[in-house]
């Protein structure tokens, strides 16, 4: 059960009642309650109108796996959109890129209201110019802004007379509860389990893709373990399917299984660390893509990422 807080009743009316397009941007910091107020948005606005809600926080991530963004439309399909690390620190231009792209996915499948769930990286100058840039780029409709005091009123500065924008200050609800960073790396490992649960082993050979990303070094194939292998459509969105992994034997070639029936045109490498209980592989991230992904029970081991970006 939600418990609202103040606020968020009257910003669900006027999503309701609204009759142009909506796109919802929520900010603030980690433990704001910003999940759980972008779900009573989109549990309340869904009765009435067609509603996509867009995750951008790829580590405490609720649709896909941590490291991916994605997009549900309400009675619809999901989407992902493969980032490759669990904070937006070293990965900005791809997080702005994913998000823009599932937001532009929610409404060519004709969502009235799109309701975006950003990072909690808000603090300092890095936090803020990455705001803007995601805020300037999506162009939302309204800023809602969760905060304990004024923290994030340097960045609503930059809005504050764009036509066009409404912006929403919510204070942060008493009813929150912080995380630990011991509970969230649990949560992590939970989600890369289920996700991979059940998953198939397949080995699919470099030759003639295209790589991108944090891409391995091949000359030094014992630094290139095994690991997560997305692949890239021309679309470059993503959705939940078999798992891959690549092969780099000392030659420095691939091995391989018979060749997919379809074959994706790219891979992206990502930045995490992680380890299989049956088997173990280590090394910098791997590659996770649209049609891939890891076989077995898999639990990840991210790397620790810097202070208030976890």
């Amino acid at each position: 059960m939600i418990d609202i807080g103040e606020g968020w009743e009257g910003l669900a009316a006027a999503l309701r009642g609204s009759d142009v397009r909506e796109r919802v941007y929520v900010v603030g910091s980690t433990d704001s309650g910003k999940t759980t107020l972008c779900r009573y948005l989109v549990d309340t606005t869904a009765a009435q109108t067609r509603t996509a809600y867009v995750d951008c926080d790829t580590g405490q991530s609720r649709i896909g796996p941590p490291t991916t963004e994605g997009m549900v439309l309400c009675s619809g399909p999901t989407f992902l959109r493969f980032v490759g690390s669990t904070s937006p620190g070293g990965h900005f231009v791809q997080t702005i890129t994913g998000a823009k792209r599932l937001v532009e996915k929610a409404e060519e499948l004709s969502a009235r209201a799109t309701v975006i769930d950003s990072p909690g990286l808000v603090s300092g100058g890095t936090g803020i110019e990455f705001q803007f840039q995601m805020i300037d780029l999506l162009r939302p409709t309204r800023i809602v802004a969760l905060q304990r005091g004024r923290e994030l009123e340097r960045l609503l500065a930059n809005f504050a007379r764009r036509p066009g924008v409404a912006i929403h200050r919510i204070p942060v609800s008493p009813a929150v509860v912080a995380r630990t960073a011991t509970g969230r790396r649990r949560y992590r490992e939970e989600r890369f389990a289920s996700y991979f649960a059940g998953a198939e082993l397949q080995e699919i050979p470099l030759r003639g893709l295209g790589l991108q990303g944090r891409v391995p070094d091949m000359r030094n194939p014992r630094g290139s373990p095994g690991g997560w292998s997305p692949s890239t459509t021309p679309r470059t969105l993503l959705s939940p399917s078999a798992s891959s992994k690549i092969c780099t034997p000392e030659d420095g070639g691939s091995r391989s299984s018979p060749r997919p029936s379809t074959r994706p045109p790219s891979r992206r490498s990502g930045s995490v660390r992680y380890t299989w209980i049956s088997g173990r592989f280590r090394g910098r991230w791997s590659r996770l893509g649209p049609e891939s992904l890891t076989p077995g029970r898999a639990r990840a081991r991210p790397r620790t990422p810097p202070p208030g970006r976890g």
